[in-house]
């Protein structure tokens, strides 16, 4: 183990944070996201890297006890190894999800507590409510004070009705705790502190505006689907925005008015919505989004992450911006189609009938196109197109297995 989750500190007065989201990733890890990963990485040269969730995929053929315990195991090592290799060190907490593969959170921090440079599984038993809450206290340059804290936030997983589970009572009573601790050690004065979660909060829709469906840009409600639609209100934004998802997120949760009326917390970032990235204030307090990172979920074309900049004697006029694979120079091509197809698929539920009817749009008349030339311009030559498109795919299919396999054996072996 390299440092502590007390060892964090600015140098020379500066500290550059990544935030990673949403690798959603499997055993097979997919090759475009190790690329991406390690790219991201020698492009920003971080101080520090937290990541917010989702790190493996529900749809992973994981198994049941010690086999998905041993699947788990190797997911984790395989996804981790570039970013192990860098040597920084790195936190994270859970998405949603993490614990839909079977194996309870415990168990997975105690796979990531082997890693190197994932320094915040060490001492579980610190006062932290659940395994993914904690804080990150980060020293001043001179290691004197607290110049400022990150609390990083479970947000568990769905509820039984609409919406997640979101941060509890208990997390809650455990933030004030810490929040006053830091106070107390700070001379009295609250300590200026940031929240990472995967899920946001329900807060997050005043910046946002319902408008007519059909609005160019909108976006079907979480909740009320095809009924309502929402776009974002550009002039409460300071990021600039991509939009792809209405947010899907925790409601009835405590948190939000908490956090504001405890005073300490003047930005939440949040992961889950993979196509979302942007950034506005809501009564006081920053609340914007990190965009999905992983290749082997949707997302936008070209995935990204967020990087946040801060001056140790201002740390609340932070800089913070995100960075896409394009503008990394990472070359992630190594499975078009499927990157083609997650780029296109539904992101939830309430999307699901649109991203339909553009199927439809696109296969009927594909069919009668096919239908006519068999008529009118020769069926064996139509025919004879089809079964060499059929061949090629059946040959593409395991070709493109093998290649990626060997390709992610060479990148994890670097």
């Amino acid at each position: 183990m390299t440092m502590s989750l007390d060892k964090i500190k600015f140098k020379n007065g500066k500290l550059k944070v990544m935030q990673i989201s949403d690798l959603q990733d499997t055993k097979n890890t997919s090759v475009d996201t190790l690329r991406f990963v390690d790219d991201a990485i020698k492009k920003v040269n971080p101080d520090f890297i937290i990541i917010t969730g989702d790190q493996l995929d529900v749809v992973g053929l994981w198994g049941k006890g010690e086999k998905a315990e041993k699947n788990v195991a190797v997911a984790i090592r395989r996804l981790f190894s570039v970013i192990e290799k860098h040597n920084i060190p790195y936190v994270l907490t859970f998405g949603n999800h993490d614990r839909e593969t079977g194996v309870p959170n415990e168990v997975q921090a105690e796979i990531y507590a082997t890693l190197e440079n994932c320094i915040c599984f060490d001492n579980i038993n610190d006062g932290r409510p659940d395994v993914g809450t904690f804080n990150v206290p980060v020293k001043s340059s001179d290691g004197k004070r607290v110049a400022l804290n990150f609390f990083v936030m479970d947000t568990h997983s769905k509820t039984k009705g609409v919406g997640f589970e979101g941060v509890n009572d208990t997390q809650l009573d455990w933030y004030r705790s810490v929040s006053e601790k830091l106070k107390s050690e700070n001379g009295g004065q609250l300590v200026p502190s940031m929240v990472f979660q995967h899920i946001p909060v329900s807060n997050i829709m005043e910046l946002f505006e319902d408008v007519p469906k059909g609005t160019k840009g909108a976006q079907c409600d979480f909740v009320k689907g095809d009924k309502k639609y929402w776009v974002l209100d550009e002039d409460k934004l300071f990021h600039n925005y991509t939009y792809g998802e209405t947010p899907s997120m925790t409601l009835g949760t405590k948190q939000f008015d908490a956090m504001k009326a405890q005073g300490d917390v003047f930005a939440m970032y949040f992961g889950h919505d993979h196509y979302n990235s942007f950034a506005g204030t809501v009564d006081g307090i920053d609340l914007g989004y990190c965009p999905g990172m992983g290749y082997n979920s949707y997302g936008t074309k070209h995935r990204a992450f967020r990087v946040f900049e801060f001056d140790e004697t201002d740390v609340r006029n932070y800089k913070t911006y995100s960075l896409n694979s394009k503008e990394c120079g990472s070359k992630t091509n190594a499975a078009p189609f499927k990157n083609a197809f997650s780029y296109w698929s539904p992101c939830n539920p309430s999307a699901a009938g649109p991203f339909a009817a553009k199927i439809l749009s696109v296969a009927v008349p594909s069919v009668a196109a096919i239908s006519l030339a068999r008529k009118y311009v020769s069926k064996p030559f139509v025919d004879g197109l089809l079964i060499a498109a059929g061949v090629a795919t059946a040959v593409y299919i395991p070709t493109g297995i093998i290649a990626n396999k060997i390709m992610r054996k060479k990148i994890i072996k670097k």
